[in-house]
């Protein structure tokens, strides 16, 4: 039953997980191969976690905890996805911009 809700909420959402993947994996792809990764694990992870509105109540803290990356590292794959207008960062939430 619970694998029924997921896909449920998951074909509620405003936005296309491919779609969000393949601008990161873009958009990365002239970093060095370890940022790469940890920015597309960073999306996976926003893409299970985030709310069907597309926001990720999550801290910093929780995310790098989760992750088991550096706050420097996630700081970095964070502002990039900010400056290429993926996500926004407002009070502490994570938020996808709509497509």
């Amino acid at each position: 039953m619970k694998a029924v809700e997921n896909n449920a909420s998951n074909n509620a959402r405003p936005f296309s997980e491919e779609k969000i993947l393949k601008e990161c994996r873009h958009y990365f792809s002239s970093e060095t191969a370890r940022t790469a990764e940890i920015a597309e694990r960073f999306m996976e992870y926003f893409i299970r976690n985030a709310s069907s509105e597309g926001v990720l109540f999550k801290t910093i803290k929780e995310i790098t905890h989760d992750l088991n990356i550096s706050h420097q590292t996630l700081t970095k794959v964070l502002k990039r996805l900010e400056e290429e207008e993926i996500i926004y960062r407002r009070n502490g939430i994570i938020g996808l911009w709509q497509e």
